[in-house]
């Protein structure tokens, strides 16, 4: 037999070495809290902050476009356009990426040409400009979503994953309902451009943070790997064949986009059916969005609670099932409704929303291998992105040619049919525990 060749045995090396230093890592957080992991409490600080400032950002764009630019309603339809393409077309070329750099400091450097971008918004002097530089900055934070589940799974033990995804998802739910009203009262002391600023100091401060704790993982073990010598549509075609080697998150991703896309389709036409159910309560719209809100960080402080989540597909189910209630609700209400009415459907919404999310988040932190997740939030990323274009399109066609209420119908029916996806694909009861454990 010839012997191995030198680079070969240094790649086994190399690879024993990472194994040692994974397992390091690993007895290292085992706590019973997840406050207590090196690193972490400053890499949620980071998110919270970053996440707060799009919300203000959001606020901004939307009066800022609507109001003072006057722009038409096929101009607005460009605003998420811009926002979700590249998210399609780069979500998937960040886990390559992540095995050439350090991922603290990529996630720093988009944080900070974030920043410069936002800024370059503030001074646009044109919607077309203000549109070019929304594209920009949002192709800079494909990186953050990949990146930051494969930090979570690289730093927390697998007893404590479900304690980040749900805390995540709160701050993300949290800051929904709250930031809306506080960004509201700014708005009656400030220019909305100074909403763009406050986002682009808290991606500064964002950025700080996560240089302030990269000498942190310096020694991590994913950070000893190699560079991928292989061109980029071979990574590509490898990342879905990863995908594909797990066929409860086929299941779990194809029920994604089918329900994201019903949701899609009626999302952007809430104003409308408001409008028609409660033509002198505007205020009535930004209630139910209230309640959404506050359905979903509800159950996501329960979930919190537990240790691990199991059947994902029972999980997803629920959640698709509560969703396509509230919709159908929707669709049978009536102008004399009673508002309680209104809000509990919109509860129900929120709570389907946050067991969503929470489900396939989790599902992206346990199920693949440490070093697919990336790969695999990469891809949720690209097709959630890709819906995001497609769905608002269609369903505001749809919604003009058959009405609202009924575009709201169809859209549960849609959900509730699409919940015998796992039937089709047989899922075996042994790809995942059979239980959840309370704490």
């Amino acid at each position: 037999m010839h012997p191995p060749p030198h680079d070969h045995i240094k790649r086994l090396r190399q690879d024993a070495h990472t194994h040692t230093l994974a397992k390091r890592v690993k007895a290292s957080n085992q706590t019973h809290s997840i406050w207590q992991i090196r690193g972490y409490r400053s890499l949620f600080t980071s998110y919270s902050i970053s996440v707060t400032g799009q919300w203000f950002d959001s606020i901004a764009i939307m009066v800022i476009f609507a109001y003072i630019w006057q722009s038409s309603p096929i101009f607005l339809g460009f605003i998420p356009f811009a926002l979700a393409l590249p998210q399609v077309l780069f979500s998937q070329l960040v886990a390559p990426l992540t095995r050439k750099f350090n991922k603290l400091r990529i996630m720093a450097f988009a944080d900070i040409l974030t920043a410069c971008f936002t800024i370059g918004l503030f001074f646009s002097p044109h919607p077309w400009f203000a549109l070019f530089f929304l594209a920009l900055r949002s192709t800079v934070n494909v990186v953050h979503f990949p990146i930051q589940q494969e930090l979570v799974r690289q730093l927390v033990p697998e007893s404590l994953r479900l304690k980040a995804v749900t805390w995540n998802g709160l701050v993300s739910q949290g800051a929904k309902i709250i930031v809306p009203f506080v960004g509201g009262l700014f708005l009656t002391i400030v220019a909305p451009q100074t909403l763009l600023l406050l986002n682009a100091v808290a991606f500064l401060v964002s950025a700080c943070i996560l240089f302030s704790i990269q000498h942190l993982f310096n020694d991590h073990p994913l950070q000893t790997l190699s560079p991928s010598t292989k061109p980029i549509f071979k990574e590509l075609r490898a990342g879905w064949k990863t995908l594909f080697s797990h066929p409860v998150l086929v299941v779990l991703f194809s029920l994604l986009v089918v329900g994201l896309f019903c949701v899609q389709f009626v999302d952007s036409q809430f104003p409308i059916l408001f409008r028609e159910l409660a033509p002198t309560e505007p205020q009535l719209l930004t209630w139910v969005i209230s309640a959404i809100g506050i359905g979903a960080v509800t159950i996501i402080v329960i979930l919190n609670k537990f240790k691990q989540m199991s059947h994902f597909l029972v999980w997803i189910s629920a959640a698709q099932a509560l969703i396509a209630f509230s919709f159908i609700g929707f669709s049978f209400l009536h102008p004399e409704s009673s508002t309680v009415l209104f809000l509990g459907l919109g509860f129900i919404c929120g709570i389907g929303t946050g067991i969503s999310i929470t489900t396939i988040n989790y599902a992206i932190q346990t199920i693949p291998a440490d070093d697919d997740v990336a790969t695999i939030a990469g891809i949720s990323q690209s097709l959630s992105s890709l819906v995001i274009i497609i769905a608002p399109l269609t369903g505001g066609f749809l919604t003009s040619m058959l009405g609202v209420q009924v575009m709201f119908g169809l859209s549960g029916f849609f959900l509730i049919v699409s919940m015998i996806l796992p039937l089709v694909f047989k899922i075996k009861k042994t790809s995942n525990p059979l239980h959840i454990r309370n704490r």
